[in-house]
């Protein structure tokens, strides 16, 4: 992002950025029935990629896919692309046992710029310029093991916008009562400046319906949110799986 003056933004203005960043930052997959089965879903956690295979096609807000062969999916997060970044992305996934292993790329196109500068600058009239660049690829991988009613997973994940950056997160599901999974997040990107990340909530998983909904810790380093940015984000998602 550029823009010529840094200055704090309102909290609206944040307010509006914040899903995007998130989504593309680290997004950022789902569980629906109990760990140990691994009922295919979206395959998100809360902000992560979760460590689950795509067994059926599924609309949802942070990940729509279409399932292909061998454990590939084609897919999309259909809030960034209503939120003017379009994108699409190519994943794998293998269970072994009780590991899971699960390789995507990812490529998103910004076409916003024009309509988020507007909201900025009509917030905040002492920024001058404001030009967000959200275009580029991301790359990730996901290792999981389920103990019992407890999955615990790491992911990696590189991408390259205006600049690159490396993120490491470990997360832990937990198996509370039927469909519903206790999720806790956390992690650091650790290249493209040093920054927490963390994140918690609850997941549904049912036959077809599935949502989440929980809180993210959002670190974010860029200037124009310093001096009383908004730490935290809300993490929410809906999908239906088509079986």
């Amino acid at each position: 992002m550029s823009l010529r003056r840094p200055r704090s933004l309102s909290p609206l203005s944040i307010y509006v950025l914040c899903p995007l960043l998130l989504l593309l930052l680290g997004p950022g997959e789902g569980l629906a029935q109990p760990l140990g089965a691994f009922q295919s879903g979206n395959a998100r956690l809360l902000t992560t990629d979760a460590a689950s295979v795509i067994e059926h096609p599924v609309l949802g807000l942070q990940r729509s896919a279409i399932p292909v062969a061998a454990g590939f999916a084609v897919d999309t997060s259909l809030y960034a692309d209503l939120l003017l970044a379009p994108n699409v992305g190519l994943r794998w996934a293998k269970a072994l046992g009780s590991q899971r292993l699960v390789l995507g790329a990812r490529y998103t196109h910004f076409v916003g710029a024009s309509v988020y500068s507007a909201v900025v600058e009509a917030q905040e009239p002492a920024v001058q310029r404001f030009e967000p660049t959200l275009s580029g690829p991301t790359l990730y991988g996901a290792y999981g093991l389920t103990l019992g009613p407890l999955l615990v997973q790491g992911e990696a994940r590189f991408a390259y916008f205006e600049t690159s950056y490396l993120s490491l997160t470990g997360a832990a599901a937990l198996h509370l009562s039927g469909p519903w999974v206790l999720i806790a997040e956390v992690g650091a990107r650790i290249k493209g400046g040093s920054a927490l990340r963390a994140a918690a909530g609850v997941r549904y998983g049912g036959e077809r319906f599935g949502m989440a909904l929980g809180a993210a810790y959002v670190d974010l380093s860029d200037p124009v949110f310093a001096n009383g940015g908004l730490p935290v984000s809300p993490v929410l998602d809906f999908s239906w799986t088509f079986r």
